[in-house]
């Protein structure tokens, strides 16, 4: 008894008529129509089988790529149902144009859009297949959109900075050298800036990374706001931001969008729920007008920072050709400054500081000195914010405070000079090095000076970053019997607050007031005023820069105990100094 079929459904019948047009690229071929069903539904990419548009057949993985449960739902469709128009009229067109020769088929990469909306990347192969009733479009398609998003994210972390979303060193080149490239076939000029933040380790160091992060993200934002939509901001890493600024050049224009960035690197932030102040030294230089190339744009916006950030920072500057060859000395000097310490080439100077009532000698100022042999005298103005910014400065300062301690430890064996005392300068830089208390008792067991014969000079900025770290280690020199005195009083915004706060047991007059304290009826009421202050906290004064028995006789008649200055010796090293000892 045969078997009796039940009536063909719609989708049977439409699948069949499909696969008829499949039968026939495989004419001649003995495979059984239901054959035809296993192969192209067990194949593992998706095939799909169209003309004039239409689909005519679509396997298994392709139904499924397209988001829909059954073939039915998308035979006898327009493609363009499930495929944006221009990617796939792109690939038809080279498809026809190929013709009847002999391909492998035509490559191709359509963005796909599912049946829930959702966009699907593939990557097919298409062929045309000349039948009897017409051409016939066949498709093999894979979903690569997995890929795609792989290789965009592998692709944007290449060129952008994870932590801001500005485009990285990486990117920052390629656009420069496609600005170059630009400007020197039209002939115009593209600006590049070197922007670096002032005070960024400070943050990193007192409210931890996370604030820093935000600092950075923060600092993006307000550059992106200061720039053209054509402009490219960038984060070179650290605290280094780049800005390329096409078709502008040197002018007010420049100046007008650098003087904006510092005006945003000013505001206030607020990290962590602090408020916090920052400021921006910034290097502009432009091609071609500065620069032959883009490796030397690069390297004169970077001097012309540099001369910005010297200068005093939160400020810009343009680069000019002195820059380059200054650049150059101080590349070398740098270079120098790392050995100075192994090759001897410090010495001190030291300069007497005297009882304004007796004129014995009680102790003398350490000043630095570096005598290079090929220079010769370098000065301190020049080489000590050097070593801050290499990392020099601690060791300096502590070899400065080593050998001052061991001198002043022999000085006190000769008669009358027991309680001989030396000071020495203290970087603010160092200041915010806890380890220079730590490292005070060894020195002081090593060179066999008391802790009293020692007097650390500072100024009132060390309490201008990390007041709270600073007072701790102040307080730890003070509790082992070193005597801190406060440098160049009376010149700084916040003197008189700031000295209730410093545990100093003296302050220093600034050398600016004495020479005109006889002629400048001002200048006297402001010593007079300093005098009265520094005896109502019980503090010692010592008057700099006297040069005339007059300004030492007014600075003794007020009750000023010290003094130093050229009346008494100019610096002079150990060897000379010793003979005011007697």
């Amino acid at each position: 008894m045969g078997v009796v079929r039940e009536p063909m459904d719609d989708r049977e019948m439409t699948q069949g008529a499909a696969v008829h047009d499949v039968q026939e690229i495989f004419s001649g071929a003995s495979i059984a129509q239901a054959d035809y069903h296993r192969i192209m539904d067990r194949l593992p990419t998706g095939v799909l089988l169209h003309r004039q548009g239409v689909i005519l057949y679509a396997n298994p993985v392709m139904v499924n790529i397209l988001g829909l449960e059954r073939p039915a739902d998308c035979l006898y469709k327009p493609l363009l149902n499930y495929f944006q128009p221009e990617s796939w009229k792109r690939i038809e067109q080279a498809v026809e144009a190929m013709g009847n020769e002999e391909s492998g088929g035509i490559p191709g990469e359509v963005i796909l859009i599912r049946s829930d909306d959702k966009e699907a990347t593939l990557e097919t192969i298409t062929a045309q297949v000349d039948l009897a009733e017409g051409a016939l479009f066949c498709t093999v398609a894979q979903d690569i959109s997995q890929r795609k998003q792989n290789e965009d994210r592998i692709r944007h972390q290449a060129n952008y900075d994870n932590l801001t979303g500005l485009p990285n060193r990486m990117l920052f080149m390629d656009r420069l050298q496609r600005e170059v490239v630009r400007a020197t076939r039209q002939q115009h000029r593209v600006a590049l800036m070197f922007i670096d933040l002032d005070r960024f380790k400070w943050v990193n160091d007192t409210l931890g990374h996370a604030a820093g992060d935000e600092l950075l993200r923060e600092v993006s934002t307000r550059l992106q706001g200061c720039l053209r939509k054509s402009d490219t901001v960038a984060r070179m890493g650290g605290d280094e931001f780049t800005a390329i600024l096409p078709d502008m050049a040197r002018g007010p224009f420049a100046e007008r969008v650098a003087s904006e960035v510092l005006g945003q690197l000013v505001a206030p932030f607020t990290l962590c729920g602090q408020e916090v102040m920052i400021s921006g030294s910034i290097g502009i230089a432009i091609y071609p007008d500065d620069a032959a190339s883009m490796d030397e744009l690069l390297r004169n916006a970077d001097i012309a920072m540099y001369r910005a950030k010297s200068a005093g920072r939160n400020g810009y500057r343009f680069f000019t050709p002195d820059m380059h060859a200054e650049a150059q000395q101080r590349m070398e000097l740098e270079k120098d400054l790392h050995y100075v310490l192994e090759r001897q080439e410090l010495v001190i100077h030291y300069q007497p500081i005297v009882d304004l009532n007796t004129r014995q000698v009680m102790g003398a100022e350490c000043l630095l000195r570096w005598i290079h042999p090929k220079r010769g005298f370098i000065s301190p103005a020049l080489f000590i914010p050097m070593a801050e910014e290499i990392g020099m400065i601690s060791k300096i300062t502590e070899w400065t405070i080593r050998t001052a301690c061991a001198q002043a430890a022999q000085w006190r064996r000769r008669p009358g000079c027991a309680h001989f005392f030396v000071s020495v300068n203290l970087s603010c830089t160092r200041c915010r090095d806890l380890s220079v208390g730590d490292n005070m008792p060894k020195i002081f067991q090593q060179t066999g000076l008391p802790a009293d014969g020692l007097v650390l000079e500072i100024t009132e900025n060390i309490l201008s970053e990390d007041a709270n770290r600073a007072l701790q280690m102040l307080n730890q020199l003070v509790q082992m019997g070193v005597n801190l005195w406060l440098d160049d009083f009376g010149t700084g915004h916040s003197s008189l607050s700031v000295l209730k706060r410093l545990p100093v047991s003296g302050i220093k007059i600034d050398r600016s007031f004495v020479p005109s304290a006889l002629s400048d009826p001002e200048t006297v009421v402001l010593v007079e005023a300093i005098l009265s202050l520094a005896r109502s906290l019980d503090r010692e004064v010592i008057g700099e820069g006297i040069e005339a028995e007059a300004q030492a006789e007014f600075l003794s008649a007020r009750s000023c105990r010290f003094g130093q200055g050229y009346l008494f010796l100019k610096p002079e090293p150990a060897e000379e100094f010793v003979k005011v000892l007697g």
